[in-house]
C-alpha cells in the first residue's frame, strides 16, 4: 500500500499546514473568545438587512393561489387535508434553460423545491440557486410597485401610456433581454420584431454563451449548442470548463449526474472514466479531476493549439495546426493527452469554459469531430431561440447608437445592465440619451432607477410560462402562488407593449401551446402539467463536419496568439451570487464558497507564489484579517481582499462579480466589492499586464474553513484506482490505522476485537422489532463538494441566517458542514471534499454528558433533540468529536426578526413541520425526522397498522434528495435489501473516527481516483 493511502496529510488552510501559535491558540478553543456573549449592538433593522428574506412571510403569503387551480371552498375537498402538503411539478428558469421541479405546497404556500424525477434536466435533483429560489420569492426587498419617473403607478396605467406609445410602430426601440428559452417569450419577440419596422432585439448575458455558439460557427458554419454526454466518455478533458459548477454552466445538474454516473465505483472490478483538467483557479470541477495542471488562463489558448498541432499527425480535420509549436509543445501533457485522446476515439470529451474566446471554441469543436466524439460522446444541437447575432458586438452598438441618439425607446426586459455592462461603454450615461427607457425586474435597482417606467416583475413561482431545458426538453412553468407584490411577468409584460392591454399569462402561454398540442389539447395540457414536462422530445442533433473555410480561419487565430506575459486578472461569476442577481438572497451570501470556504464576500485569488512576491500574507485564523490589494486594468483602480489560494496559478488573480451594490436590498447592500468596473469590452473575462500593489489596509473576511477543526485526525481516506484493485480492504480499519495508534494497541493487547471506547460503555439500547432503524452513507467518490446539501438543509429545517460576524466567529449554523482537504503540495496540491452531519452514534458522546437527557435515543436508532429540554449547557458540543452541533446563541426568530411581535407570523416563511428553535438550545442533524415520521404514518396507514417500517426509497432526507451527484444513501438497515445496507457492505465503507467506538450510523465510501500513472 502507498504511503498516501496509509499515511495522508491533509489539511484545510495554510493556518493548519503550519500549525503555527496562532493556530494552536484558536484551536484551544471550539468557540472564539467572547463566544458567549454578544457585545455589539444589533438594531432590528441591521438585523433584518442581514436575514433578508428569511423574514417575508409576516402574512401576506398565506392563501394566495393562482386563480386558475385554486378556488376558495367551504367545505373540505375530499384530496385536501391541511397539514399534508401537496406538491406540484413546475420548472426553474435560469438564463435560457429551465430545470424541471417539483414544489412542496403547505396551506396555500410553497415552502420548498425539489429536482422533478420524470425531468432529465434535473432528475430529481438541483443546485444551490435551485434551492434559493424559495427565498428569492419571499424577498422583502423585492419590487413592490409600478413607478413612472420614480414615483408609484399601476399597471393600468403603464397599459393605457403603451397602447399610444407604441402606436407609432417606425420609432427606433431597442429591446434588451436576458437570456430566455421561453417558446411564447420568443414567440412574442418575433411578434415584436414584425410589429417594429425599426426594432433590434440584443440578447445581453455577462456570462453567457455567445462565445461557444459563435465557436460552432467558426468550425460548422452554423451555431449550435455543445452537449456533452459525460456519463458516455471514458475520457474527459476540461479547460477552463468548471462544468460542475451551477454558475459556471446552467446544466451542471445533469453534468454533475451524468459526470458521476461514470465515476460510481462499487467493486474493485468497476472501471471509471479519467478526468484531466487544466485550469487557472482552483474550481469545483478541477478539485473532482484525476489529474490536474494549472496554468494561466491566458495560456490556456497555447495549450490548446499544442495539443490540435500533436493530434493533427494522427488524425484528419486538423491541418491548420500541422507544424505550430508553442511553449507547450514540448509539455508532457500534450504527449500523454495525445496518447489518451487517439486511444479512446468515439469515448472522449474536449470542453472549454465558455468565457474563452470563439477560437478556442472552435478549436476544440473540431477537436472532438476529428476524434469522432460527436455523435457518441458529444452531440451539437439546433437551438431554436439562439440568436445568430454576435450579442456582446450587438450591445456595444447599442450604447453607440444610444450616444448618437438614434434611439427612441429602450425596452429592457429583466437585464441589469447599469450594473453588469462594460465599465467602457458607460452604459449608465448612454442609456440618458434615450427619450423613453421601460425597465421589467425584480428589483428596484441600478438600471431601474434611470428608466421612466419600471415595472415589478413577477417570480417564476408566481407566473405563468414556459421553457426548454439544456437540451430541449419543453416544459410548463406553473404557479404556486398569486403574486405577492402583484408583479408582472416577462410574456404579460411583452403583450402589453405589443397590444396595449392586461391579458393573463395564463392565455398567453395557452395560445402558444395551442400549436404544439393540436388534438385533444386539454387532456395532453393537463399531462404536461402534471408531469412536469411534454413528453421526450429534444432539440435537433445537428450532423456536423468541420467547414472547409476552417482551416483558413484557424491559420489566422493561431497566428495571432500571444504568449501570456506578466500578471493576467481573470474575471469569474461568483459562485453563490452569480452576476448579482443572487446577491440579496442570506442563504446564499452565507453559503460557505466550496474552495474557499469564504462567506459573505469576494476576494482576489491568488497563488501562495505569487502573494510571497506581493508580500502579501496568507489569512489568519477565526476573524480573518486579510491585506488589501489594488488591482490597476487599463487605468481603472480597485482595492479588493486578497486571499491566498493553493492549487492557483502562478502570476494570476482571479476575481469573481456580484458585489459591492447600492440600493437593492439589506442583504445586498455594500455587502463585497463591486468588480464591474475592471470589466471592458476588450477584457470581458481576462486582461493582462496587470498591476497589483498593497496598500497597507486589511479587512476581515469570514471564512468557515478552519472553524471545527478535529487536529489532524485521519478523516477522509482515498486511493488510487490501481490501489483500490490491490488492496480492496484499503479504507479499512486496520489499514488505514498505524497500529501504534492507542485505540487498536489496546484492543491488540486485551484480545478484543473493537478498539478502545472514549467512555465507559453501557448497555446498548434494545428497539423495537416493528419500528425501523435508520442510517446513512455517503460516497466521497460521487460526492463534488458543490454544497447544494447544505443549503436544502437549510431550507428544510428552519435553519437561520446569522450574517458575517456571526459567522466570522464561529457561529454558523449550517446543520451540514463541506469540509475541504487539501493533500500534498501547498503550490499543487490535491482537493478532497467531505460532507459531515450528525453522525448519529450507538454510542454517542452527547448523550453522556447531557444533565437535562435533552439528547436521547429514539426507537428508531436516531440521537434526537429535545428542544424544550435543553438549558443550554453546550456540554454536547463539547464532547462531540464530530463537532457537529451548532448552539443558537440568540433568538433569531422572534426578538431580532419581529422586534419582540408574535413570532408565529414569522413561522409562515418556514416549514410547518420542523420547529423553530430559541436562544440557548443546541441542534444538529436530525436525519430530517419529519419527512420519517410522515413516511412511518403513511405506511402504518396503508398497511392498516400491521407495520411502521418504510419501503426502501420512500424516505429522502433533504441532503439526499437535493444531491444532483447521488452521493447520499439513507434507509433502514434492518431491511437487507435497501441501498443503504448494500452500500455499508461495500469493502470501501469506513467510519469516521472509528477509534472512538462511538458507531455511528453514518459511515463513508472511501474516494477513488483514476489518475494516469504518467502524470502522477
Amino acid at each position: 500500500m502507498s504511503e498516501e493511502v496509509k499515511n495522508p496529510n491533509y489539511w484545510k488552510s495554510l493556518g493548519e499546514l503550519a500549525r503555527n501559535e496562532e493556530y494552536e491558540k484558536y484551536v484551544e478553543r471550539e468557540f472564539p473568545e467572547n463566544a458567549t456573549e454578544l457585545n455589539d449592538k444589533v438594531s432590528r433593522r441591521s438585523f433584518l438587512r442581514v436575514m433578508g428574506a428569511s423574514i417575508a412571510l409576516a402574512g401576506f403569503a398565506a392563501c394566495r393561489r393562482p386563480v386558475q387551480k385554486i378556488v376558495p371552498f367551504s367545505k373540505q375537498p375530499e384530496d385536501l387535508v391541511e397539514g399534508v402538503p401537496q406538491y406540484y411539478a413546475s420548472a426553474s428558469p435560469f438564463q435560457d434553460a429551465v430545470t424541471g421541479i417539483v414544489v412542496e405546497n403547505n396551506s396555500g404556500r410553497p415552502t420548498k423545491i425539489e429536482g422533478n424525477e420524470m425531468h432529465p434536466a434535473s432528475s430529481g435533483n438541483t443546485s444551490i440557486f435551485g434551492q434559493a429560489e424559495i427565498l428569492n420569492m419571499y424577498d422583502p426587498d423585492r419590487s413592490r410597485y409600478v413607478r413612472k419617473n420614480g414615483e408609484r403607478s399601476s399597471v393600468s396605467a403603464f397599459a393605457k401610456f403603451c397602447s399610444d406609445h407604441f402606436s407609432n410602430t417606425d420609432q427606433n426601440i431597442a429591446f434588451v433581454s436576458e437570456a430566455n428559452s421561453s417558446p411564447t417569450y420568443n414567440r412574442l419577440k418575433d411578434q415584436a420584431m414584425d410589429q417594429f419596422s425599426n426594432a433590434q432585439w440584443i440578447t445581453y448575458e455577462p456570462f453567457g454563451e455567445d462565445n461557444a455558439l459563435e465557436g460552432t460557427n467558426i468550425a460548422f458554419g452554423e451555431r449550435l449548442r455543445t452537449y456533452n454526454k459525460y456519463d458516455e466518455a471514458d475520457v474527459i478533458v476540461s479547460f477552463d470548463d468548471d462544468f460542475l459548477n451551477p454558475a459556471a454552466d446552467k446544466n451542471s445538474v445533469e453534468n454533475t449526474k451524468r459526470f458521476t454516473d461514470r465515476r460510481r465505483v462499487m467493486s474493485e472490478d468497476d472501471d471509471m472514466s479519467r478526468f484531466y483538467a487544466v485550469e487557472s483557479t482552483f474550481s469545483i470541477t478541477g478539485s473532482n479531476a484525476d489529474n490536474r495542471l494549472r496554468i494561466k488562463s491566458g495560456e490556456i489558448e497555447l495549450f490548446i493549439y499544442a495539443l490540435a498541432a500533436e493530434l493533427s499527425n494522427s488524425v484528419s480535420g486538423l491541418s491548420a495546426f500541422s507544424g505550430y509549436s508553442n511553449k507547450f509543445s514540448d509539455h508532457e501533457w500534450v504527449s500523454v493527452l495525445t496518447e489518451e485522446l487517439l486511444d479512446n476515439r468515439g469515448d472522449s470529451i474536449l470542453t472549454v469554459g465558455r468565457d474563452h474566446k470563439p477560437e478556442l471554441h472552435a478549436t476544440v469543436a473540431a477537436i472532438n469531430v476529428a476524434l469522432g466524439n460527436d455523435g457518441q460522446a458529444v452531440d451539437y444541437l439546433e437551438v431554436p431561440h439562439a440568436d445568430n447575432q454576435n450579442n456582446r458586438e450587438a450591445f456595444a452598438g447599442l450604447a453607440e447608437d444610444l450616444n448618437n441618439d438614434n434611439v427612441d425607446t429602450v425596452v429592457l426586459v429583466g437585464a441589469n445592465p447599469a450594473f453588469t455592462a462594460p465599465a467602457d461603454l458607460n452604459f449608465e450615461e448612454a442609456l440618458s440619451n434615450a427619450r423613453q427607457v421601460i425597465h421589467l425586474s425584480n428589483y428596484y435597482d441600478e438600471t431601474s432607477k434611470l428608466a421612466n417606467w419600471h415595472l415589478n416583475r413577477a417570480h417564476f413561482l408566481e407566473a405563468w410560462g414556459d421553457g426548454y431545458s439544456y437540451s430541449g426538453t419543453r416544459s410548463i412553468i406553473q404557479p404556486q402562488i398569486e403574486p405577492l407584490y402583484s408583479g408582472i411577468s416577462e410574456i404579460e409584460f411583452l403583450n402589453i407593449i405589443l397590444n396595449g392591454e392586461q391579458t393573463k399569462g395564463y392565455d398567453i402561454v395557452q395560445d402558444t401551446w395551442q400549436d404544439y398540442y393540436t388534438n385533444d389539447f386539454t387532456s395532453q395540457w393537463n399531462k404536461a402539467l402534471h408531469d412536469g414536462l411534454a413528453g421526450e422530445e429534444t432539440f435537433s442533433v445537428a450532423s456536423v463536419s468541420i467547414s472547409s473555410a476552417f482551416n483558413s480561419q484557424a491559420s489566422d487565430f493561431i497566428s495571432n496568439a500571444d504568449p501570456s506575459e506578466g500578471m493576467e486578472l481573470v474575471i469569474r461569476p461568483d459562485s453563490t451570487v452569480f452576476d448579482g442577481r443572487f446577491a440579496n438572497n442570506g442563504w446564499l451570501q452565507e453559503q460557505p464558497k466550496p474552495m474557499t470556504k469564504i462567506t459573505w464576500d469576494n476576494v482576489a485569488l491568488m497563488s501562495k507564489k505569487t502573494a510571497d512576491e506581493l508580500g502579501v500574507k496568507e489569512a489568519g485564523l477565526g476573524k480573518a484579517e486579510v491585506e488589501v490589494i489594488s488591482i490597476t486594468v487599463d487605468g481603472t483602480t480597485l482595492e479588493i481582499p486578497a486571499w491566498v489560494q493553493p492549487g492557483h496559478a502562478d502570476d494570476s488573480i482571479t476575481i469573481t462579480v456580484g458585489y459591492g451594490r447600492e440600493g437593492v436590498g439589506r442583504v445586498a447592500n455594500k455587502t463585497g466589492v463591486d468588480t464591474y468596473p475592471l470589466r471592458t469590452t476588450d477584457n470581458m473575462h481576462f486582461a493582462s499586464n496587470v498591476s497589483v500593489e498593497k496598500t497597507g489596509k486589511t479587512y476581515e473576511i469570514a471564512s468557515t474553513q478552519d472553524h471545527n477543526t478535529m487536529e489532524g485526525r485521519s478523516l477522509l481516506r482515498h486511493a488510487t484506482l490501481q490501489e483500490y484493485r490491490e488492496n480492496p480492504n484499503f479504507s479499512t480499519y486496520e489499514s488505514a490505522y498505524d497500529a501504534e495508534m492507542p485505540g487498536v494497541a489496546y484492543a491488540e493487547e486485551h484480545g478484543e476485537d473493537d478498539p478502545l471506547s472514549i467512555f465507559n460503555p453501557i448497555d446498548e439500547q434494545e428497539y423495537p422489532e416493528d419500528e425501523p432503524q435508520w442510517g446513512m452513507s455517503i460516497d466521497l467518490n460521487t460526492c463534488t463538494g458543490c454544497g447544494v446539501c447544505t443549503i436544502a438543509c437549510t431550507a428544510e429545517n428552519n435553519i437561520p441566517v446569522v450574517g458575517k460576524r456571526e459567522v466570522s466567529r464561529g457561529r454558523e449554523m449550517h446543520w451540514i458542514r463541506n469540509d475541504r482537504y487539501f493533500d500534498g503540495d501547498v503550490n499543487d496540491p490535491k482537493a478532497l471534499h467531505q460532507p459531515v452531519p450528525c453522525m448519529h452514534c450507538e454510542l454517542a458522546p452527547c448523550e453522556q454528558v447531557c444533565p437535562v437527557a435533552a439528547t436521547t435515543h429514539s426507537d428508531d436508532g436516531m440521537n434526537q433533540m429535545t428542544y424544550n429540554r435543553c438549558i443550554g449547557t453546550r456540554y454536547c458540543a463539547n464532547n462531540c468529536p464530530y463537532k457537529v452541533r451548532r448552539f443558537n446563541f440568540f433568538n433569531y426568530t422572534k426578538e431580532f426578526l419581529t422586534g419582540g411581535d408574535d413570532p408565529e407570523i414569522v413561522q409562515m416563511a418556514m416549514n410547518p413541520e420542523v420547529t423553530v428553535r430559541f436562544r440557548g438550545v443546541m441542534e444538529k442533524c436530525t436525519y430530517c425526522v419529519q419527512r420519517v415520521n410522515r413516511a412511518k404514518i403513511n405506511r402504518s396507514i396503508d398497511t392498516n397498522g400491521e407495520t411502521k417500517k418504510p419501503k426502501d426509497g420512500a424516505v429522502e432526507t433533504a441532503c439526499q434528495q437535493a444531491c444532483p451527484a447521488d452521493a447520499i444513501y439513507f434507509g433502514d438497515l434492518t431491511d437487507p435489501e435497501s441501498e443503504v445496507v448494500k452500500t455499508k457492505k461495500n469493502n470501501r465503507n469506513y467510519l469516521l473516527l472509528e477509534e472512538l467506538n462511538t458507531r455511528p450510523r453514518t459511515s463513508y465510501l472511501a474516494k477513488v481516483r483514476n489518475p494516469n500513472p504518467k502524470l502522477a
